[in-house]
């Protein structure tokens, strides 16, 4: 059973980030939006990159990165805020991080 994870805090602010991985499964997928964007730049992504190994899908809604200057890095998908749409009907559930 897939989960869609909406991160929308900043790991430097919240612990959520840090909770989400913690129940990270390998069907699952992640958004990261709002100040959630900031977590590109937290040492948890780095873990999460060489944890998932591909496994997880990791996106960044475009736009939210670009309002903050967050520099996108390749290790994670550019999406749009419609494609969050798809992606809840793609997955079993939806957790929102705030």
């Amino acid at each position: 059973m897939s989960t869609l994870h909406l991160i929308r805090q900043s790991a430097f602010t919240s612990n959520d980030f840090a909770q989400c991985l913690s129940v990270l499964d390998h069907q699952d997928s992640v958004v990261l939006m709002d100040d959630g964007c900031y977590n590109l730049k937290h040492s948890l992504m780095d873990s999460l990159i060489k944890r998932v190994g591909g496994s997880v899908n990791i996106n960044i809604i475009a736009s939210h990165a670009q309002a903050r200057a967050i520099e996108i890095i390749t290790a994670v998908n550019t999406i749009e805020i419609s494609d969050v749409v798809e992606l809840t009907f793609t997955h079993n559930k939806v957790i929102t991080w705030q």
